[in-house]
């Protein structure tokens, strides 16, 4: 039986609007803004920064006591204090915050590459083999060297002074 080509439109644009409301509306968010990484000496770490990427300060603070209802909220220990965050730019427009935080109960050492809440930040290069020879260079560890993706892409990690990963990406030249 064949349906008429008026039915047949009226039916799928139908369907579309309902598909369409079925959908749950999605955040609209467009890129990253920044990355945030707990350092457990924010001088060294900004100094690791600005002269490893050339980073520049853009903002450094001090904020004082931070109230228990903050610490509840953000999940923070009881103990802990933010003594001071530094928010870094880097060049290219990503911007990378830096916090520093003081307290009996904090963990100062990093977690494993595998465990829940490990993170790394990926940043891209023009030159990964002159950004590995410069890291090299300059004693930073290195933990794999390049690796050429099928579709192009290269990348590695490095090591910050302080334990936390890096990702160095290279986009395939055109």
């Amino acid at each position: 039986m064949r349906m008429p080509k008026l039915a047949a439109l009226t039916l799928s644009l139908l369907l579309g609007t309902a598909a369409q409301a079925a959908t749950p509306p999605t955040l609209a968010v467009s890129t990253i803004d920044h990355v945030g990484m707990n350092v457990p000496d924010i001088d060294a770490a900004t100094r690791f920064f600005t002269d490893l990427m050339g980073a520049k300060v853009i903002s450094d603070m001090q904020p004082g006591s931070i109230p228990d209802q903050w610490k509840a909220q953000f999940r923070w220990h009881a103990s802990s204090d933010l003594q001071r965050f530094v928010m870094l730019q880097l060049q290219g427009g990503a911007k990378l915050e830096l916090f520093q935080y003081r307290g009996t109960e904090i963990n100062h050492q990093q977690p494993h590459g595998d465990d829940a809440g490990a993170s790394h930040i990926a940043l891209k290069t023009d030159d990964i083999d002159g950004s590995l020879a410069l890291l090299k260079g300059r004693g930073v560890t290195i933990l794999n060297e390049p690796i050429t993706n099928p579709d192009g892409i290269r990348w590695f990690y490095f090591q910050t002074p302080w334990g936390a990963q890096v990702e160095l990406v290279a986009l395939p030249k055109a």
